[in-house]
């Protein structure tokens, strides 16, 4: 009850923020400007790059988790793309709901432990953020960015370094954060205590493809192609829109984007994409109509064929496999 209740308040909150930041994006922008310039836009070759660029993206997240969760003792390819799809659209639609689905989902087809998959989550997030923030580097050195930018920047480096050395010491003393945890729940009930610390040992297993170099290093290469892809699909969003950005703009609005993303966010994640788009891009000289026009292409070519894709699978992603499969 209290879960369903904290989704409610959640979602209720995102579409307040979403609301306030589209109110702040479309503030003395004529609507009429931005649907001139959809209606005007190049939907060939620029939008192809974006559907292209979703498909890699796609890829590309499917294949880490791979990883993360072994190797070649992992799932086949085929059987996590389906849950990385679904999550993906349900992220969209109630923030950070999706990842909890991926997690159930794999768990009931391929009885993995829900612990040991969260914590591959988890190792993904870090990923995330120090690919980002090598990216982010990549590109302040070309373009300049808001001041609020680069506070968020500094933040997110915070972050991804407290999680990073909490992933270390779990990989490093796995022994001591076992005993630590058995200390922690010495006064709960015998079976409740043993059902945690089964929980704990197999969060502590999914952590094992990362104490190897090679697997680490291949994981934060498919990270920086994953984030590289969504930079391919904002450039062609803004090309749609007839707006001519390079490389490290696109970088700095994919920034903008995982920033916004880590605050409450409406369905579709309605106003943190345009507020991304706007303020990357006004930098480099392109007008507030042209940043929200490609901000709607970002939705339309990205965003919603995720959300199509990933419920229209998200029902055979859910169902237990077979005895017999």
């Amino acid at each position: 009850m209290r879960t369903a209740v904290t989704r409610v308040l959640g979602a209720i909150a995102g579409i307040g923020v979403g609301a306030l930041f589209l109110a702040y994006a479309f503030r003395g922008v004529p609507v009429a400007d931005v649907t001139a310039l959809l209606r005007a836009g190049r939907w060939g070759a620029p939008a192809g790059l974006v559907l292209c660029g979703t498909v890699v993206f796609v890829v590309a997240k499917t294949l880490r988790w791979r990883l993360l969760l072994g190797g070649h003792g992992a799932p086949p390819f085929s059987d996590l793309v389906r849950p990385v799809t679904a999550g993906l659209a349900l992220n969209a639609l109630v923030p950070h709901a999706g990842e909890f689905v991926r997690a159930f989902a794999l768990s009931r087809r391929h009885e993995v432990a829900a612990s040991s998959i969260l914590s591959s989550i988890v190792a993904e997030r870090v990923f995330d953020l120090f690919a980002v923030l090598i990216l982010a580097a990549l590109a302040l050195r070309a373009v300049p960015a808001p001041p609020g930018m680069l506070h968020a920047l500094d933040a997110i480096a915070i972050v991804a370094m407290l999680l990073a050395v909490l992933i270390v010491v779990a990989i490093v003393w796995p022994r001591p954060v076992r005993a630590l945890a058995a200390r922690c729940t010495g006064l709960l009930g015998a079976s409740l205590r043993d059902r945690l610390l089964r929980e704990v040992d197999a969060a502590l297993g999914g952590l094992a493809p990362v104490r190897s170099v090679r697997t680490t290093l291949a994981v934060l290469a498919w990270s920086l192609v994953q984030w590289l892809a969504v930079a391919a699909c904002t450039g062609g969003s803004a090309a749609v829109a007839g707006q001519s950005v390079g490389l490290a703009a696109a970088l700095l609005v994919v920034v903008g984007i995982v920033i916004a993303f880590l605050l409450p966010n409406a369905p579709g994640y309605a106003g943190a994409v345009q507020v991304a788009f706007l303020l990357a891009l006004a930098p480099r000289g392109v007008t507030p109509e042209g940043a929200l026009a490609a901000s709607i292409v970002y939705q339309l070519l990205m965003v919603l064929p995720l959300v199509i894709v990933g419920l229209a699978v998200l029902r055979g992603t859910l169902t237990r496999r077979s005895p017999a499969s």
